[in-house]
């Protein structure tokens, strides 16, 4: 059986269409200009483009892997030539030191990383890996894991959650919304139509981003359940017997988060600003209570 890589169109694709854009935008803005100096600043634009594109390639090269070994890129490495391989943690390198990958370590001190963002058959990957190559598996099954859609009313829930308001989070939403609202509506120029669209759309706007950063947690004896202060209709649960691995995890400039990784390798991620730090580790107890990996990196 072999298993060929393929990039996923929205972290991938969509995400380097979108910063190409952004770069062109600026590079054609100043290029406009008359000035040499902002004639400079667009082929700085234009040199950050190609860094970042190639910043996406190198890191995501096509992978094969069948019995035999794995073919990154032009490469070929044996799977008897392996030292080492971590099947979850994070990558190497500056640049993706906080992305989750898969690491191998050969004979040649050659490391292979397969990067869970970019690819969208990683978790097939992955669990190819753990079965064949180190379960030493003579036939490979993936299967899906599905979230459960019961109505979860009847269980005696443990809930893990700050507050909406008057966290750190919800501060700085609300506290921008009010500024923005009310200190331009002494104004009187400022309520006029154009001005008011404009402060509806960057307070919706603020709200939306800020909101997704405002997830919380309950567990119960069978479950594992993430809901949202702000998005009432988002309920996400998983089983704990399906889940593998769970990650306190943090990037630069975002509050931490919780990233679920469950037993056919598939993640998901969910931004929590509204938990403190003993939410954080009264949780890490709970879960490890009930035999469930934690793999802290943030508290």
């Amino acid at each position: 059986m072999e298993i060929v890589s393929k990039r996923h169109p929205y972290k991938f694709y969509f995400t380097l269409l979108l910063l190409n854009l952004g770069f062109l935008f600026f590079s054609i803005f100043f290029f406009i200009d008359e000035e040499v100096n902002a004639h400079a600043l667009g082929l700085i634009f234009i040199g950050m483009a190609l860094v970042c594109n190639y910043i996406f390639l190198k890191n995501s090269p096509k992978i094969i892997v069948n019995e035999k070994g794995i073919k990154v890129g032009k490469k070929q490495y044996d799977w008897s030539d392996s030292l080492e391989i971590e099947i979850t943690g994070k990558g190497i390198g500056f640049l993706h030191f906080y992305y989750e990958a898969t690491k191998i370590l050969f004979k040649n001190q050659d490391i292979v990383c397969i990067y869970d963002v970019y690819y969208a058959n990683s978790p097939e990957i992955k669990s190819f890996i753990n079965q064949v190559v180190i379960n030493k598996s003579e036939t490979f099954q993936f299967k899906k894991i599905r979230l459960e859609k019961k109505n979860l009313s009847f269980e005696n829930l443990k809930t893990f959650k700050g507050h909406p308001v008057f966290s750190f989070t919800g501060i700085m939403m609300w506290g921008l919304i009010l500024f923005v609202i009310f200190v331009p509506s002494k104004n009187p120029k400022s309520l006029e139509f154009v001005p008011i669209l404009v402060v509806s759309a960057f307070c919706l706007f603020w709200l939306l981003l800020n909101s997704w950063m405002t997830h919380y947690f309950q567990i119960s004896n069978k479950y594992f359940i993430v809901k949202n202060h702000y998005f009432f209709w988002i309920k996400k649960a998983y089983l704990l017997e399906d889940i593998r691995e769970i990650v306190y995890d943090q990037q630069i400039r975002q509050p931490n988060a919780l990233r679920i990784i469950t037993k056919d390798f598939d993640n998901s991620r969910f931004l929590a600003g509204t938990l403190r730090d003993k939410h954080w580790l009264e949780m890490r107890d709970v879960l490890r209570n009930k035999k469930i990996k934690v793999r802290n990196e943030c508290i």
